[in-house]
């Protein structure tokens, strides 16, 4: 995946380059998935919240909450990836 944008590996990812990445990798990981917004967690800087829409199983898009430790780019996006892979697991479960 290339981006516009670059995050040396030490530093601690602003809100803006998680939103950035986290629409990367929701686009190359799922067509479906939508990120429509991104925020740090009450109290804990370490962590951000991602409210992330799944597109084309309903009429309505279902929209799922995630919350992902904010770290360095690639154990975010490592961790973000299980996290897309585990919520679209369980939406197929609760669906089915």
């Amino acid at each position: 995946m290339t981006s516009a944008y670059r995050v040396e590996s030490h530093e601690t990812l602003t809100i803006d380059t998680i939103t950035a990445l986290s629409r990367d990798v929701a686009s190359d990981y799922d067509a479906r998935l939508r990120v429509v917004g991104v925020t740090s967690t009450d109290g804990e800087s370490g962590r951000v919240e991602l409210l992330v829409t799944i597109h084309g199983c309903h009429p309505d898009p279902c929209i799922i909450m995630l919350n992902v430790t904010r770290s360095t780019r690639d154990a975010f996006e490592r961790e973000l990836r299980d996290k897309f892979r585990d919520a679209l697991a369980l939406h197929v479960t609760e669906r089915s």
